[in-house]
């Protein structure tokens, strides 16, 4: 639960989540973004997607472009310990003149949203009663989507976010 929790409180005050990593965790990483072409966003890269402690990272290329020549990569990490583990995905672009990310969060807490989502550091941004899902906001304008789930007398509040950054190369 800390590590949820730790990723939690980070994107309530909407601040990139950075721990230290060895230099080895940090090679191994731009090591596989350059293998797919991405050479030109390593200090993005590394201050939006650093390798958590018991890590594991997938990552795939997309071929295409955006807004000309292009790369496109893709990684997903599974990060923590049974019980604790929080998946991300981030998905890099790097064009001619800057680095682009969008990267996705999905946590899943014991217990209802209500107990679950600190009403001090988000607020409801779109209630919606005929859905599954409500839409809180925190100060930094970070989105966050959560659904309470059920089963007999267990509840699970799954909360889902995204966010959008960039950096000249670097």
């Amino acid at each position: 639960m800390k590590t949820k929790l730790m990723i939690a409180s980070t994107l309530s005050f909407g601040v990139a989540l950075v721990n230290p990593a060895l230099a080895n965790d940090d090679q191994t990483l731009l090591k596989a973004f350059h293998d797919y072409g991405i050479s030109k966003c390593d200090s993005f890269i590394l201050e939006n997607s650093k390798l958590k402690g018991n890590w594991n990272f997938f990552i795939n290329k997309h071929a295409g472009g955006i807004d000309g020549p292009a790369t496109e990569v893709t990684i997903t990490q599974i990060f923590g310990s049974k019980g604790d583990t929080v998946k991300t995905e981030g998905t890099y672009i790097q064009t001619e003149k800057k680095c682009f990310l969008r990267s996705t969060w999905t946590l899943t807490f014991p217990g209802s949203c209500s107990e679950n989502i600190d009403g001090n550091a988000w607020y409801i941004s779109t209630d919606m009663p005929n859905k599954d899902y409500t839409t809180y906001k925190n100060a930094g304008g970070i989105e966050l989507h959560a659904k309470e789930i059920s089963v007999g007398n267990f509840k699970a509040c799954i909360q889902e976010g995204s966010q959008r950054a960039s950096a000249s190369h670097g």
